[in-house]
């Protein structure tokens, strides 16, 4: 019985994390005179943003995570690399979309997460997207261009 327990107990923990990923919402975000539209998972719960891309191994090329908030957060608010495996790219992206600061980011490959570096943009910001490290320079993307919700 026990086994049994253990066996049910490890299937729903299982089907609940696979659940939780497949209900993660996605758009498109386009980039004025960018040709290739960016899908991105959109972080919108606390912990959905507090989980970002940790543990990932790999983001297709076009692939992002757009990070959203209901109000201004100021700039001292950053990101961190806790538990990320690839290096990323983020632009923080003020009301109108526009971007207003990009910063390249490192895996943090330490397991105690108080000695993983904060990336803090210092500048308020309303949201954030995170792409590939070097996504934005490949692309000539860079700050003041706007990012927009691909019709």
């Amino acid at each position: 019985m026990k086994r049994l327990l253990a066996c049910f107990m490890l299937s729903a923990t299982a089907l609940f994390g696979a659940c939780a990923q497949a209900s993660i919402k996605t758009t498109k975000l386009c980039i004025d005179d960018h040709p290739h539209s960016i899908t991105v998972e959109i972080a919108d719960t606390f912990e959905l943003r507090q989980r970002g891309l940790m543990m990932r191994d790999q983001l297709a090329e076009h692939d992002g995570m757009w990070f959203t908030y209901g109000e201004e957060r100021p700039g001292y608010a950053g990101f961190w690399m806790y538990r990320t495996l690839i290096p990323l790219d983020i632009a923080f992206l003020d009301e109108q979309m526009k971007i207003v600061k990009i910063i390249t980011m490192e895996p943090c490959a330490s397991i105690d997460p108080n000695r993983c570096p904060a990336y803090p943009p210092q500048v308020n910001y309303y949201s954030a997207v995170e792409v590939n490290k070097g996504y934005f320079d490949t692309y000539n993307i860079n700050e003041g261009r706007h990012f927009k919700r691909c019709n």
